[in-house]
C-alpha cells in the first residue's frame, strides 16, 4: 500500500490539468464522506470563483519551477535549491487546490 508521500509524489508528476481533475475528483469524493465533507468557497461572487478557477502560478514561478525540476532530474540541486523547489511545488499544490475548490463551488451553484 502506498503512503501519502508516495501518492503526492506521483500526483505531482501528472500534467497540471490532470492534477486539477484529480483534486476535483477527491473533493467530490470527500463530499460524500460524512466525516470529511468538502468545503465550498463561500462569500465569493461567481466572477471571483471563475477567476480563481482559471488562476495559474505566476509566469516567473512557472519558469523557475521548470528550471529546478530540470536540475532535479539532472541531480544538480543543492540543499537550498531543493528547499526552493519544495516551496514552489507547495505553491503549485495550493493553486491547484484553490482552483479545484472554486470549480467545486461553481458546480454546486450551477447544480441548483
Amino acid at each position: 500500500m502506498l503512503d501519502f508521500q508516495q501518492v503526492l509524489t506521483a500526483a505531482r508528476q501528472l500534467p497540471k490539468p490532470s492534477q486539477a481533475k484529480l483534486v476535483s475528483a477527491l473533493l467530490k469524493e470527500t463530499a460524500s464522506t460524512p466525516d470529511m465533507p468538502a468545503q465550498p468557497l463561500i462569500g465569493l461572487s461567481e466572477a471571483e470563483l471563475r477567476a480563481l478557477a482559471e488562476s495559474t502560478l505566476a509566469p516567473r514561478h512557472i519558469q523557475r519551477l521548470r528550471q529546478l525540476l530540470r536540475l532535479n532530474r539532472e541531480r544538480k540541486l543543492t540543499r537550498a535549491l531543493k528547499a526552493e523547489l519544495g516551496a514552489l511545488l507547495e505553491e503549485s499544490d495550493q493553486v491547484a487546490l484553490l482552483k479545484a475548490k472554486a470549480n467545486y463551488t461553481l458546480n454546486l451553484y450551477t447544480a441548483r
